[in-house]
């Protein structure tokens, strides 16, 4: 499957089953977060989250409270998304490759 891809093409990915094991659903998060929207929106949040920061006083110095990251790539069964192939994702792709469909769009 992985040896007729080619770098730089556009693959489509779907969790077949949801994620049990925390380094698996991990792993499956970090390629997800490959994916051109889901970075756009994670930015937009980022961005978001730094301009409304609170800065508070601790020790009478300056301390920013600074709010969680959004979840935004949860790979829960059925859920899609797509990215470009790159040689060296391939290792973590074929380690959660019970968990994940891998084909060209």
């Amino acid at each position: 499957m992985f040896d007729s891809l080619k770098p730089g093409q556009i693959v489509k990915c779907t969790v077949t089953r949801n994620v049990k094991r925390t380094d698996d659903y991990q792993t499956v998060q970090r390629l997800m977060r490959l994916d051109p929207d889901i970075k756009r929106t994670l930015k937009a949040a980022q961005d978001y989250r730094m301009k409304t920061l609170w800065v508070r006083s601790r020790g009478k110095r300056p301390w920013e409270v600074r709010r969680k990251a959004s979840k935004i790539a949860r790979p829960v069964e059925g859920a899609t998304w797509s990215m470009k192939w790159f040689p060296h994702i391939e290792e973590d792709c074929r380690a959660v490759s019970k968990y994940i469909s891998i084909e060209p769009a």
